[in-house]
């Protein structure tokens, strides 16, 4: 693993950490006057951002630790595709978190249809492992 390698994922940490801090004060910041006499006007418009920082928050601070996962687990040595790899790991959590806030938003979501979603994805990343060999 070369400097290159540990720059990039201490950048990818760093920012996965800026988007949760941005996320934190997003959703403080979302409607401090929302009483039950006054709605917040913004509040669908504050959920999609709020679910959207959260999901690049997962996937970026996913991306640098699924990336060590597979050096460690090919005893130090980074293979072509490494990087490849992780990203894809990384998009998938986040996409999987923001399918789940966009169900549990719309009021249908259920533990099985959390669970399909899971699965779905490991699906996913099963066939995209088989493809890679």
């Amino acid at each position: 693993m070369t400097g290159g390698h540990r720059l990039a994922v201490a950048a990818l940490i760093l920012s996965g950490i800026l988007v949760a801090v941005i996320l934190v004060a997003v959703a403080s910041a979302a409607c401090p006057q929302e009483t039950e006499a006054q709605a917040c006007a913004d509040a669908a418009r504050n959920r999609v951002v709020v679910v959207a920082l959260a999901s690049s928050a997962a996937a970026l601070l996913v991306t640098p630790f699924a990336f060590l996962g597979e050096v460690m687990s090919r005893r130090r040595i980074v293979y072509r595709g490494a990087w490849e790899r992780a990203t894809r790991r990384g998009i998938i959590v986040g996409l999987v978190i923001a399918t789940v806030a966009g169900l549990r938003l719309g009021g249908v979501l259920s533990a099985p249809i959390a669970i399909f979603v899971i699965i779905l994805a490991g699906v996913i990343e099963w066939f995209f492992a088989r493809r890679d060999q």
